[in-house]
């Protein structure tokens, strides 16, 4: 299975192809009745249905999680360093000419306040 392919959660059946005649891709015909099974068996179908086995604990949770990201982090376009560092640098020159923006507005208030008061 290579990396990319998800794999199915814990508890998911396979479904099965169905043409319309009623064939499974195995060739195999589909009556209308499902054939009895032993009494253990049900006890696990119920069980799957109700989610109670075959349910990964936190442990195969994490793992999962992991692969997963590592998948995705494939997937990112990564930038340059010339890109990165262009970036940077308009960052730091907004953040200065904001700051000194909100100071001269600061001061400029600070100012108006005390001829008012005064």
């Amino acid at each position: 299975m290579s990396r990319i392919q998800k794999k199915k959660p814990f508890g998911e059946k396979k479904k099965k192809d169905v043409d319309s005649e009623g064939i499974t891709d195995a060739g195999t015909k589909l009556s209308g009745s499902k054939p009895a099974a032993p009494m253990g068996l049900q006890k696990q179908e119920k069980a799957i249905v109700e989610g109670k086995m075959g349910e990964p604990n936190f442990f195969q949770r994490a793992i999962e999680f992991f692969r997963e990201v590592k998948v995705e982090l494939k997937k990112v376009t990564w930038p340059t360093r010339k890109q990165t560092t262009g970036t940077t640098i308009v960052v730091i020159i907004f953040v200065f000419v904001v700051a000194a923006f909100l100071g001269l507005f600061d001061y400029g208030l600070s100012k108006l306040v005390q001829v008012v008061l005064t």
